[in-house]
């Protein structure tokens, strides 16, 4: 398997200022977990809760038809 690929970029822009893009090449388990971590540590430090809604962009592309997560 290819090592991962990853790069940062930044945007500026009049209307929205400082915008910066992570692009990775694909989605592991610890960027699921480092997500979740940090809804955590957001809804503690703030006392608001995001919610358990996950974008159906994401959930289906994690729990579609033959993933399998670690393999090649």
């Amino acid at each position: 398997m290819a090592a991962r690929q990853q790069f940062e970029f930044t945007l500026t822009t009049v209307q929205g200022g400082k915008i910066v893009v992570s692009m990775v090449d694909r989605i592991t388990i610890d960027d699921v977990f480092l997500h979740l971590v940090n809804r955590e540590v957001y809804r503690v430090l703030t006392g608001d809760d995001p919610g358990n809604s996950v974008d159906p962009l994401f959930k289906d592309f994690l729990l579609k038809e033959r993933f399998t997560a670690g393999q090649n």
